[in-house]
């Protein structure tokens, strides 16, 4: 298949359409009270130090589009590998909790760091199920690191509606830059999984940089990746061999 077959495979329209809506319902769920802060107050009696309405607006632009336009998803929620998929979010729940996280709460930071990750985790498979999930597939044989780089931009310009400026990133295109950057390592890592919950997983650890973390969980991860299919390599292997 050539390069222009591969980018004629996307679809355009319904990626256009799902765009529109997205920074639609994100702009109109920003102007609503803060429902996640609302919902911790009255649970466990602490203010939230932040906000899921621009994910609540996503999310429920992307489940729209899964319903008007029906198509073959190869990404879910666990990917083709179940298990692996959550032992990749168990590690950073895991070495987050031990390594701890301050806070203003009084609460133990190792307590405090596996709430905090683990309400971080479904916020971002909020994001993820838009951007590694409907988008991911829609792009459908467009090459890897371009599907990195188109979703990078429409991720990072997205953000207009939730930040009040981009300084702390040296401005809007610095921060696309990132997000670009972010999208390629998170398409080749969804590409090899299907799997919404190992890109949730990356942009955790993208959010919240603890050096240690960062490093054990990028090494364990990478060698879980790479080794994903390895298994059903190992079977076919064995079939073919004892069918000879």
């Amino acid at each position: 298949m050539t390069f222009k077959q591969k980018i004629s495979s996307a679809k355009w329209i319904q990626i256009l359409i799902f765009y529109i809506l997205a920074c639609l319902l994100t702009f109109i769920f920003t102007k609503f009270p803060n429902f996640i802060k609302n919902l911790w107050i009255s649970i466990f009696s602490l203010e939230a130090p932040f906000s899921w309405n621009h994910g609540i607006g996503l999310l429920l632009a992307t489940l729209l589009c899964y319903l008007i336009f029906k198509g073959n998803n190869r990404t879910s929620i666990l990917g083709s590998k179940p298990v692996k998929s959550l032992l990749i979010a168990a590690l950073y729940l895991i070495f987050y909790s031990v390594f701890g996280l301050s806070n203003n709460f009084g609460i133990n930071q190792h307590v405090w760091a596996l709430i905090f990750c683990s309400s971080m985790l479904v916020y971002n498979i909020f994001e993820e199920t838009a951007w590694r999930g409907f988008l991911h597939d829609r792009l459908a044989k467009v090459p890897t690191w371009l599907k990195g780089i188109i979703t990078g931009i429409l991720w990072g310009v997205w953000h207009i509606f939730i930040f009040e400026n981009f300084n702390q990133f040296g401005g809007l295109q610095n921060f696309v830059m990132l997000t670009i950057l972010v999208s390629i390592i998170m398409a080749y890592a969804v590409k090899k999984t299907n799997s919404i919950l190992v890109a949730a997983s990356i942009h955790g650890l993208m959010i919240l940089r603890n050096n240690y973390v960062t490093i054990i969980c990028l090494v364990l991860w990478t060698v879980l990746i790479i080794t994903w299919e390895k298994d059903n390599l190992m079977i076919r292997r064995k079939t073919a061999y004892n069918n000879v």
